[in-house]
């Protein structure tokens, strides 16, 4: 939209506002988040410009707890940016308002995205970028990365003596979960737009397949006890052809001295592998008198092709924008929002707490040989479904 043009909805909304709304901070517009600083304060600019409304950027640490405790007494920032999966809790706890976003310009962004910001029927943030992990592989080491499991299980997978073919954190339930996923497996079901803490498919059929394989892949030579910080070192000392990690790794191998290149994680039994997805949105503090004004920043100067732009310049991440998208030249983000698109989005109910308890000491004691696949993710669901 032109300048001319937000000029007047800007001073229809100040007209608006003016005798009913007192700013948390006298003149300002208050973000919290922490990433895209340098971002935020241009396209800021361009708002306080056309509004004279400063935007303020704060990265109270840590953001999540300070925000919690500032919401719920009425205070707080305007709005907040940070992963999706906290806004359940903070919606269910009236921390977070929804809003109502104009169809066009839900049409401009992933589906996947705004579903991970939908709770019900109801909208509780803009979509701005997507992680999501994929397989990291040594392009000196293997040249083309296999696509299944089973290749991998084969030997099919060729490296030079002293080299692991493939190694992750699999005790981390985040990094491991996609095998899980791969053939039905689940966190927790979602109906009509909502979690049901009281169905969950950590222990199915194909949550058992995608266990499995872990151990095979030990059975077959993985390092057993590994943790993140063994495949990282190893994958950047170029003793490891492939891993599961996310973006935020990258720059490190490339330091490292590692040619790395990023794919899709293998199948297992020909169907994907499908990570954990967690979608980067901004929300609205329901304690904010300026909610007209952040609906205005958010829509007509920051989910434009131009504010989006610069944010991705900021944020190398994966945008959900598909005409911002576009224009990012890394294959490594096309491939990431690929990845994406084809998770599963982080669930964002509470149960999630009694998930992550349970399912860490599963995959141990799978990988550790103490309990088989089946046994361990029984007992895992039992442990959620009674919230321990």
């Amino acid at each position: 939209m032109q300048t001319p043009v937000r000029k007047l909805l800007a001073v229809a909304v100040l007209a608006g506002m003016a005798s009913t709304a007192q700013a948390f901070e006298d003149g300002k517009l208050v973000i919290w988040g922490e990433r895209g600083a340098d971002a935020w304060a241009e396209i800021g600019a361009a708002f306080e410009a056309d509004t004279g409304v400063a935007v303020v950027i704060e990265n109270p640490d840590p953001i999540t707890e300070k925000f919690q405790q500032a919401a719920s007494t009425g205070d707080g920032p305007d709005l907040i940016f940070f992963a999706h999966d906290r806004f359940g809790d903070w919606a269910n706890s009236g921390l977070i308002s929804a809003v109502d976003v104009p169809a066009e310009l839900k049409k401009e962004s992933a589906d996947f995205a705004w579903s991970a910001v939908t709770i019900g029927d109801k909208v509780y943030g803009y979509p701005i970028f997507a992680e999501a992990v994929s397989l990291i592989y040594n392009k000196n080491l293997i040249p083309n990365p296999p696509s299944s499991f089973e290749e991998i299980l084969a030997g099919d997978v060729k490296v030079p003596a002293g080299v692991q073919p493939i190694l992750w954190d699999y005790n981390n339930t985040y990094f491991s979960m996609p095998l899980l996923h791969a053939n039905g497996g689940y966190a927790f079901a979602k109906k009509d737009g909502v979690y049901d803490g009281k169905d969950t498919g950590v222990n199915n059929a194909g949550a058992k397949q995608g266990a499995a394989v872990i151990k095979q892949l030990i059975d077959n030579g993985m390092p057993a006890g590994a943790d993140y910080g063994i495949m990282d070192s190893e994958f950047a000392a170029g003793k490891v052809g492939m891993i599961i990690n996310g973006p935020w790794s990258w720059g490190g191998y490339e330091q490292a001295g590692i040619d790395i290149g990023l794919a899709q994680i293998p199948s297992i039994n020909g169907n994907a592998s499908k990570p954990f997805v967690g979608v980067f949105s901004v929300a609205t503090n329901a304690a904010s008198p300026n909610k007209d004004l952040a609906k205005l920043f958010m829509e007509e100067y920051v989910m434009t092709n131009d504010g989006l732009g610069k944010l991705a310049t900021s944020l190398n991440g994966a945008m959900v924008n598909s005409a911002v998208a576009a224009t990012q030249d890394d294959p490594r983000l096309a491939i990431t929002l690929e990845n994406a698109a084809n998770g599963i989005a982080m669930p964002n109910n509470p149960e999630m707490g009694a998930f992550w308890g349970a399912m860490g000491p599963a995959l141990a004691n799978i990988s550790g040989g103490q309990q088989s696949a089946d046994a361990a993710l029984d007992d895992a669901a039992k442990r959620i479904l009674s919230g321990e």
